[in-house]
């Protein structure tokens, strides 16, 4: 046997072109397979591996206002005293991976700030000469023009607090001026709570619909004022310091003295007193609510009674009244 090839035949051997379009062949395939592997895979890193693991958690709220902030947080922010800061004016932000970004209005939570109300602090109040020291009360005026060393302070401070004397709109009280009658039976009225002893009277001058008309019957009622023999009031008329001392003591239904005349007789100006007011002037001395002016020792009797006068009487009669 023979491993000759038949006659004629040429033996089975390699073309020269063969190799080279083999290799070609072989680099397209590896370039396609290249290019295919490429495209399905993404180059391992750790960016990369992090940012497939956040995509696989749930939709998160971005916002930089605190009222997203969890309950454990705000509730350890006040355990711990900590102050609650104003919502800044950003907007909450609700992103979720693949749909587009939506801006919701951060709702702005209603704070309420106390309000710290002014504390009456008590004044004090310094003894008086005529013995009788009103006390301490709970709320006061401060009135720019009385000062604590003033004569009347005590009586003006403690009717304030009461609410049965005010002042003016630019903080004064202005203790010098004149009162008419009409604003001294409003502050009697105000001050006093007594059984009616007497009649209301139908003044020509008071009409019905006056505003002024409570206080003065109420005043008439119970005796310490009365009109005049014509049916007249006369509201806005000053009131004396006699009539004022009279009536107080009317009112009060305070004990006439013995001898009035050795009582009013330690006055230089006693004189001036008129015989119907005597013995009820003098009962006022000896019940302390009234004295006179304590620097001239004078009672002024016709002289028309101040702001300052009007506090003292009502104040001192309130004393009287209790007892």
């Amino acid at each position: 046997m023979s491993n000759s090839s038949p006659p004629g035949q040429r033996p089975p051997h390699l073309r020269d072109d063969e190799p080279i379009a083999l290799l070609i062949a072989a680099l397209s395939f590896g370039a396609i397979f290249f290019w295919i592997f490429n495209q399905s895979q993404e180059r391992f890193s750790l960016g990369n591996f992090l940012n497939k693991a956040n995509e696989t958690k749930a939709p998160q709220v971005i916002t930089t206002s605190p009222l997203f902030q969890s309950p454990e947080v705000e509730t350890n922010s006040i355990q711990k005293g900590a102050r609650a800061a104003e919502p800044p004016s950003t907007t909450g932000m609700i992103t979720t991976p693949g749909t587009p970004t939506a801006a919701i209005p951060t709702p702005t939570p209603s704070i309420a700030t106390p309000t710290t109300q002014p504390t009456a602090v008590p004044v004090p109040i310094p003894p008086t000469s005529s013995g009788i020291t009103p006390t301490t009360p709970k709320a006061a005026i401060a009135f720019v023009d009385v000062p604590k060393t003033y004569w009347a302070y005590s009586f003006i401070t403690a009717l304030s607090a009461q609410g049965i004397v005010s002042g003016f709109p630019d903080g004064t009280f202005k203790p010098d001026q004149p009162v008419t009658r009409a604003e001294f039976a409003t502050q009697v009225e105000k001050a006093f709570t007594k059984p009616n002893k007497q009649p209301a009277i139908a003044f020509t001058d008071v009409p019905q619909g006056d505003p002024r008309l409570t206080a003065i019957d109420q005043a008439v009622k119970a005796n310490f004022m009365s009109g005049y023999p014509d049916k007249t009031f006369r509201p806005t008329q000053k009131v004396s310091r006699t009539e004022a001392t009279i009536s107080m003591a009317r009112g009060l239904a305070l004990p006439i003295p013995s001898d009035p005349n050795a009582i009013l007789q330690n006055y230089p100006d006693q004189n001036q007193v008129p015989d119907w007011a005597r013995s009820l002037m003098a009962a006022s001395i000896q019940a302390g609510l009234f004295s006179g002016d304590p620097d001239t020792k004078q009672l002024n009797p016709n002289q028309s009674a101040s702001r300052a006068d009007i506090a003292a009487f009502v104040y001192k009669g309130q004393n009287l009244g209790a007892k």
